[in-house]
């Protein structure tokens, strides 16, 4: 995949990341290709076909959910602690970028969920989210999510709230709250409760492509929902309002170099499989 422009998002409250996007930005200009570094994504526009992410993890889900609407690929450069989503380190990201213009780069497209808050007066809100969608109560208290998917209706889920993960987002709060790791190809919807209040309750597939609605419901009306989008984006629920999670026809392009598949990165990242 041949590219044309790159902009190098840097996350700037990381020590010393802000020397390192300008290497990275005149590196790639000596190699004949036009980038240049922001700092806000909402700079980001389709002029340019590459972005660059030089963050952690939470920075490349920032950057997954501007980077799709616009059809452009992903490439990470871990400069925070996990890095799990991230193409290289910044010991060898010169390295990974010759491989990458050079043409030696896997595209791997991830589906992401389309979350819509539909309120009493069906104003709908809607947003992308590349990891989950987590409904938990505003106060921490434990409360009922009334759940259908495709019209049938499932058991009610008691307890903290429940978190809907796309396959990516397995390896996430889903897998700390007991969720299965699902390989990011399989097409796929995770519910996870979080801390039920009952021994009956565990994590359930769905299939993609189906319709998935939640209701929360109190026993105290003061009492109310927030709904939050790959941890970053936190949205208080009106009271009575539903939540809606489809699969988005929007994808995310992550860049992923040969070295760092995923089951090698489960590994040398959460420790998967060692003995």
């Amino acid at each position: 995949m041949k590219f044309q422009n790159a902009v190098i998002f840097f996350n700037e409250n990381k020590p010393n990341v802000r020397a390192l996007a300008q290497e990275a930005c005149t590196f790639l200009q000596a190699c004949g290709l036009p980038a240049r570094a922001i700092t806000a994504l909402d700079g980001l526009d389709a002029s340019a076909d590459l972005l660059i992410c030089m963050g952690g993890d939470g920075t490349m889900l920032r950057c997954a959910r501007a980077a799709a609407p616009l059809n452009m690929a992903v490439f990470g450069v871990n400069c925070g602690t996990l890095g799990f989503l991230a193409a290289c380190e910044i010991s060898d990201f010169k390295k990974r970028l010759e491989q990458l213009l050079r043409d030696e780069c896997t595209v791997n497209e991830r589906f992401m969920l389309r979350a819509q808050i539909i309120p009493q007066d069906g104003t709908t809100q809607e947003y992308l989210a590349f990891n989950d969608c987590v409904l938990r109560a505003a106060q921490p208290r434990a409360f009922t999510v009334n759940a259908v998917f495709n019209g049938k209706k499932l058991p009610p889920y008691f307890g903290d709230g429940v978190i809907i993960s796309t396959p990516t987002g397995s390896t996430a709060y889903s897998l700390a709250a007991g969720g299965p790791i699902v390989e990011p190809g399989v097409d796929v919807l995770l519910i996870t409760p979080i801390c039920p209040h009952t021994l009956h309750q565990r994590p359930l597939i769905l299939p993609a492509g189906g319709e998935l609605e939640l209701v929360p419901a109190f026993k105290n009306k003061e009492d109310g929902a927030v709904l939050s989008v790959d941890g970053q984006i936190n949205l208080i629920l009106p009271s009575g309002a539903r939540v809606k999670l489809t699969r988005s026809p929007l994808k995310a392009k992550l860049l992923c170099t040969e070295e760092r598949d995923f089951f090698s990165i489960l590994n040398r990242k959460l420790n998967w499989g060692a003995r």
